[in-house]
């Protein structure tokens, strides 16, 4: 069961549901003890009535959203914007490869990419082609750590 779990501890003679929800940087946690409730039955019920109101009063975050928040390993200061500097295999050859990368999300829980060559376009120029390609997306990838937090709240 989503967020529901079964804790049956002989030693410490612990019988109960545990719900564990986290929400951004919050974990909720309540025990719900057979005991207590009169049973592994009545305590399941009291535990998903808990889980599904607490559910309710704090959603997830939907992906445009959870995309829009700055990373702590973000380099770039944008979400979504990556430079990228590797050596990969190509025909046979060892080939470098240099660009930047936009990625932003779509419908149905996926994600598109594009790439801007630095060889091509030259630092500056794929630079400011994938910022004008991040921004045309539907999403805020300029929204700050805190502004995406508090809008989501």
């Amino acid at each position: 069961m989503l967020n529901i779990h079964r804790i049956d501890h002989e030693a410490s003679h612990t019988h109960c549901w545990r719900v564990t929800v986290q929400r951004r940087t919050r974990i909720y946690v309540r025990s719900f003890s057979d005991g207590r409730y009169g049973g592994a039955e009545q305590a399941l019920v009291a535990a998903t009535t808990y889980r599904d109101a607490l559910i309710r009063s704090n959603p997830p975050l939907s992906k445009p959203v959870y995309c829009a928040i700055l990373k702590k390993t973000n380099r770039s200061g944008i979400s979504g914007l990556s430079r990228i500097d590797r050596w990969e295999f190509s025909k046979g050859r060892r080939v470098h490869r240099l660009y930047w990368d936009v990625q932003w999300p779509i419908e149905n829980c996926q994600s598109r990419h594009k790439k801007f060559s630095i060889l091509k376009y030259g630092e500056d120029g794929a630079y400011r082609r994938a910022l004008k390609a991040i921004s045309s997306q539907t999403f805020s990838p300029f929204a700050s750590r805190g502004a995406a937090n508090s809008a989501a709240a």
